[in-house]
């Protein structure tokens, strides 16, 4: 039985699992991890390309069948561990010491951590260097997003200042037992070796980035008026002029490269 409290949805249809691992690539050469592994659906197919597969599971009584379930593999490792507490340096950094190439976060991702989970392997220093996870399709169509897309949002710019994301496949709610409400989709993310853009300040980029997709129907000119990113509306319309970006133009309209210029540019 699945425990809805850990947003468990178990892959059940099988043809779903040929697309996660062509996108995947998995050679012999890599270190897989795999959070919330299940009934090992996934997993079995991960250990028979992959150089190690490490499985982090919550629910004590699935860890404890994995082997069971899959008989026993020498490339299988288990452990008990809630995801969110992963430190992805370190993780990473054992698993290249035992002499893998890359590692890969091949995953069916609980809806309730995807988003976080996703930015802080990539954004770990020496983190993960591929992802191909399923997640809601509405995270997907977010993580994929282009500017001037509705879906287009400041996790849309988090996740491209790590990484490089593609759509893979739709998901029906139908492929999972029990089915959840919502479609799944999986996306590929390879890890940047270097961001796209030069900042001074990344955690102020993100602030201010965020603070103004918090009113994305407003125009770049008034999303901030009040923020405590911007010391007053003088010092925004200076970097805007600075930057070269139209005040009227609303926020999910700025490419990455408009975003930065105008963060840099605020004083």
């Amino acid at each position: 039985m699945s425990k809805p409290r850990l947003g468990q949805h178990f892959l059940a249809d099988i043809s779903f699992l040929q697309p996660i691992m062509d996108a995947a690539e998995v050679t012999s050469a890599d270190a897989i991890v795999e959070v919330g592994p299940g009934k090992g659906v996934l997993t079995k197919g991960l250990c028979e390309r992959a150089g190690h597969v490490l499985a982090l599971e919550l629910d004590e009584r699935l860890a404890n069948r994995l082997h069971e379930r899959l008989g026993a593999r020498a490339n299988l490792e288990v452990r008990l561990q809630d995801a969110r507490q992963v430190d992805w340096t370190a993780i990473s950094g054992e698993l290249r010491a035992k002499g893998y190439q890359q590692v890969k976060l091949v995953s069916n991702l609980p809806y309730y951590l995807a988003t976080q989970m996703v930015i802080h392997s990539l954004a770990a220093p020496q983190g993960c260097d591929r992802l191909v996870v399923m997640v809601q399709e509405e995270v997907a169509r977010r993580m994929c997003a282009v500017p001037g897309g509705k879906e287009y949002s400041a996790y849309s710019v988090a996740l491209q200042y790590y990484g490089v994301p593609s759509f893979v496949v739709r998901v029906p709610a139908k492929a999972f037992n029990p089915p959840p409400r919502v479609s799944s989709a999986v996306v590929r993310i390879d890890r940047r070796p270097n961001p796209p853009v030069a900042l001074r300040d990344p955690e102020k980029f993100f602030f201010i980035v965020h603070a103004m997709f918090t009113h994305r129907r407003k125009t770049v000119r008034r999303c901030l008026q009040g923020s405590a990113g911007v010391p007053n509306q003088a010092a925004w319309d200076a970097a805007l002029e600075k930057a070269g970006i139209d005040s009227q133009r609303r926020p999910e309209t700025l490419s990455m490269e408009d975003l930065a210029r105008l963060v840099e540019a605020v004083e």
